[in-house]
């Protein structure tokens, strides 16, 4: 599985879904899922868009996490 810590990042900079929309330059409903971590894609362009704002690596955004069996 595949984790966005996007809601962790918002949360450190006291931001809301609005102004993540706003300032990373993404659709309202693609900055909604990530801010509650149910996004299931991401582009690059966003991804970037995140790294960017937040001043952070891909591996800061993203956490993989194995399935256990």
């Amino acid at each position: 599985m595949i984790k966005a810590k996007v809601p962790e990042l918002m949360r450190k900079k006291g931001m809301n879904v609005t102004e993540l929309m706003r300032q990373a330059n993404i659709a309202y409903p693609t900055a909604l899922r990530l801010s509650k971590a149910e996004a299931n894609a991401i582009t690059f362009d966003v991804l970037e868009s995140l790294c960017k704002l937040f001043d952070v690596q891909v591996k800061d955004i993203l956490e993989y996490i194995p399935d256990k069996h």
